[in-house]
């Protein structure tokens, strides 16, 4: 080399204690100033020590022992997890009755999870029963278990929907085979089942009639369209009269509704007690009684005027002897005109349905 007239070059990143420097013919060399040691090399990053890095700034979090530790009272968070934590453990594990703790519980925590895993594995085998009535039962079960919790909350008193889901499970908890033996009520020879009725009266549904009454909804209004296009003299042209389904839905439903709200305006101008009047069974009855309307829709599709009104008076025939036999028979009050508008109010209603059907429809 020839004369060395080292100059500092511009500064670049390079590792702690090293410059550049440069030789009069412009290559460029690196010098440590703390290890003296001098390379033609460019120093990297990796070959610094730990030890020549400049620390002083950086903050280094010591905890102390009292940081570390964990409160012994549990979070109400807390205290759920590891309750629903303990249930799961208990239906999913290898013992249904054993409890695999994930930490330790006080007080009456402890002794609640403990009840809670005991008895959820017993539930378990009915609510696997099947997958669709599995899913039910559970849902229903978590509903009610809900409920429970609300009204607990509460101070014991019965929530709103608690008192709404035990309804509606009493009105549609029936199963196919119980409406088809109350709907063979409706047929006067034999003599009625004693039983049936019997059940009918001390537990009465609501699942029954709702789906008479919209089928007879759904018959009346397309047998009435159906007979006036058969006796239509130009098909082409016929236009169905869709008025007829709000009509139907009318004499139908406003039945149900009226016959009830009817009795108990009626009590209400009495000295009667309301207790003294089942209402659900009088709706379940009234509704029915709607049944025989529907054979009766199809059968009045022929298009002959003495014949429809046979098939009318007939089926009105069936419905009069179904109220008389599980409603009117039934009905015991006190008051005189009270008892005439109970029996008369159904009586009214139900010949109105086909009185109507048979005017109106065919018009």
């Amino acid at each position: 080399l020839t004369s060395f007239r080292p100059r500092a070059a511009g500064r670049m990143a390079l590792p702690p204690h090293w410059e550049r420097y440069t030789t009069d013919d412009g290559k460029e060399y690196f010098h440590n100033v703390s290890t003296n040691k001098t390379q033609w090399e460019r120093p990297s990053w990796e070959e610094a020590p730990l030890s020549s890095l400049n620390t002083s700034d950086v903050f280094t979090y010591k905890p102390s022992a009292a940081d570390l530790e964990v409160p012994r009272a549990a979070s109400k968070s807390q205290e759920l997890d590891d309750l629903f934590m303990g249930v799961a453990t208990a239906a999913t594990g290898p013992g249904a009755s054993e409890l695999v703790s994930l930490k330790d519980a006080r007080g009456d925590m402890s002794s609640s999870v403990s009840s809670t895993a005991t008895s959820a594995p017993s539930a378990l085998p009915q609510i696997q029963g099947g997958s669709g009535l599995g899913f039910a039962a559970g849902f229903a079960a978590g509903a009610a278990a809900a409920s429970a919790a609300s009204g607990d909350s509460q101070g014991g008193a019965p929530s709103f929907s608690s008192w709404i889901l035990l309804l509606a499970q009493s009105l549609f908890d029936v199963s196919t085979d119980d409406v088809v033996s109350r709907l063979k009520l409706l047929v006067p020879y034999g003599g009625q089942d004693r039983s049936t009725a019997e059940e009918l009266r001390t537990r009465p549904d609501f699942y029954g009639p709702f789906w008479v009454a919209t089928t007879a909804v759904l018959f009346l209004a397309a047998t009435g369209n159906f007979a006036r296009l058969i006796e239509s003299t130009h098909p082409s042209h016929f236009k169905a009269d869709y008025s007829l389904v709000p009509l139907a839905a009318t004499l139908v439903y406003g039945g149900l509704i009226a016959v009830p709200l009817l009795a108990r305006v009626s009590v209400f101008f009495t000295d009667e007690e309301v207790s003294n009047i089942d209402f659900k069974h009088i709706i379940c009855v009234y509704g029915y009684g709607l049944a025989p309307a529907i054979p009766v829709s199809i059968l009045c599709i022929i298009p002959v005027g003495f014949l429809r009104w046979l098939f009318v008076l007939a089926g009105m025939g069936l419905s009069l002897y179904f109220l008389k036999g599980n409603l009117l028979a039934e009905i015991s009050v006190k008051v005189r005109w009270l008892q005439l508008t109970l029996i008369a109010a159904p009586i009214i209603l139900q010949v109105l349905v086909f009185f109507v059907y048979r005017v109106r429809f065919f018009a």
